[in-house]
């Protein structure tokens, strides 16, 4: 493979990551979400940068009673979740890691964005656009 590192493809195709506070509300995760249409992972971060875990549109589907299919009538209950609530553990990768790395990580985890992490501290995230080009660049030259 090519051996690009995680640092010489992160944010290429977006220079942000969408991230929430511990104790926030559905409410405040879904606006998260609609703010970008590509967004399919919004992290969660304590009040110093760390993260501690990742919410995929999954978790949110998951929590959707079946029947209760409209996200927004579940908003409308009084039940109050939050972002702890409902993120998962997080698996990252450092800025230093080969793509292959990421690449393995992605699969066995069913990751699309891979949060990238520093002291602990999230500093970006790898999506998978950007790892799909890095894998494939090789082959585009």
């Amino acid at each position: 493979m090519n051996g690009l590192k995680v640092k010489d493809l992160y944010q290429k195709f977006s220079g942000y990551t969408d991230q929430v506070k511990e104790s926030d509300s559905m409410e405040k995760i879904i606006e998260v979400l609609f703010r970008n249409k590509a967004t399919r992972t919004v992290f969660v971060v304590d009040k110093k940068g760390n993260l501690r875990g990742v919410i995929r549109l999954k978790e949110i589907f998951d929590i959707i009673k079946k029947d209760q299919p409209s996200l927004f009538s579940f908003l409308k209950e009084p039940k109050e979740v939050t972002a702890r609530d409902i993120m998962t553990s997080p698996t990252i990768v450092h800025l230093e890691d080969n793509l292959e790395e990421a690449l393995i990580i992605a699969r066995k985890f069913e990751l699309q964005d891979i949060p990238i992490c520093k002291n602990g501290k999230l500093i970006g995230e790898l999506d998978c656009f950007e790892l799909i080009y890095g894998l494939s660049s090789s082959f585009l030259e």
